[in-house]
C-alpha cells in the first residue's frame, strides 16, 4: 500500500530543492503548482483518497492568487501611465493661468487679482474683505446681490482713496451679509504657473505659481 504524503512536507522538500537550483524563485509558479498537485495525487492513500472538492478548492485558490497578481501588475502599469500623462500636462502649464482653491495671493506693484467664490444659497448682499499680511483690513469691495453657485470677483489693487495697495501678501474673505449664520464663501484665485516639480519617489507633481503658491497638480480646477 502506498503511504500518504503530507502536502506540508512536500512543499518543504520542494522549497529545499528550489533553493539549491540554479534558478531561484521566492514563489511557486503555475508549473510548480501543477507538479505538486500531480505528486499529491500519485501519493495519496487509496483507502482514503482526497475528495474532488479539495482539489477544486486548491485550484480555485491558486487561480485567485494568480489573478490578483496579474491585476496588481495591470494597476501598477496603469498608474505609471497616468503619472506620465499628468507630468506631460503639468509641464505644459508653465506660463499659463490656472484656478486654484486658495484665499491668499501676492500683489505686485501694478497687479490686480481675479477669482471665483462659491455660495451655497443666493445672497441679498455680499462683500469682499481684503487683509494684509498682518491681518489688518485694508479694503472692502461691495459685490451686491449674488446668486447661489459660482460667482466671479476682481480687484484692481486700488484702495478706497484711489492709491495703490503696497505690494505684498494678502488674503481675501467673501461674506454673505444678508445672513448672520452664513459661512464665508469658498474662494479660488487665478494664478500663473511659474514652474512644475516632479517627485520621482512619490510620483507627486507640484505646481508653483508666480504668487508663491505651491500645490498639487490635482488641486487645479481650471486652466486658461
Amino acid at each position: 500500500m502506498t503511504s500518504a504524503i503530507d502536502s506540508t512536507s512536500l512543499l518543504s522538500d520542494y522549497s529545499i530543492t528550489a533553493q539549491t537550483s540554479t534558478v531561484t524563485e521566492s514563489e511557486l509558479g503555475q508549473d510548480e503548482f501543477m507538479t505538486l498537485m500531480l505528486e499529491q495525487l500519485r501519493n495519496q492513500d487509496p483507502l482514503d483518497p482526497a475528495e474532488n472538492g479539495e482539489f477544486i478548492a486548491q485550484i480555485a485558490q491558486f487561480s485567485t492568487v494568480t489573478g490578483i497578481d496579474e491585476m496588481n501588475d495591470n494597476i501598477t502599469a496603469l498608474a505609471d501611465n497616468l503619472t506620465g500623462s499628468q507630468a506631460l500636462q503639468a509641464a505644459n502649464l508653465v506660463g499659463r493661468d490656472v484656478m486654484i482653491p486658495t484665499d491668499t495671493f501676492t500683489l505686485d506693484e501694478e497687479g490686480s487679482i481675479e477669482g471665483v467664490y462659491e455660495l451655497y444659497s443666493s445672497a441679498g448682499s455680499t462683500n469682499a474683505s481684503i487683509f494684509n499680511a498682518a491681518g489688518e483690513l485694508v479694503h472692502q469691495i461691495d459685490l451686491g446681490v449674488q446668486s447661489a453657485g459660482q460667482n466671479r470677483f476682481s480687484w484692481d489693487g486700488l484702495l478706497a482713496d484711489g492709491s495703490r495697495a503696497a505690494p505684498g501678501s494678502y488674503s481675501i474673505t467673501i461674506n454673505d451679509l444678508s445672513s448672520v449664520d452664513a459661512e464665508a464663501a469658498e474662494v479660488s484665485m487665478l494664478e500663473q504657473v511659474e514652474s512644475v516639480n516632479f517627485s520621482a519617489g512619490s510620483g507627486g507633481i507640484t505646481i508653483n505659481t508666480a504668487g508663491g503658491q505651491s500645490l498639487s497638480f490635482a488641486d487645479v480646477t481650471q486652466i486658461f
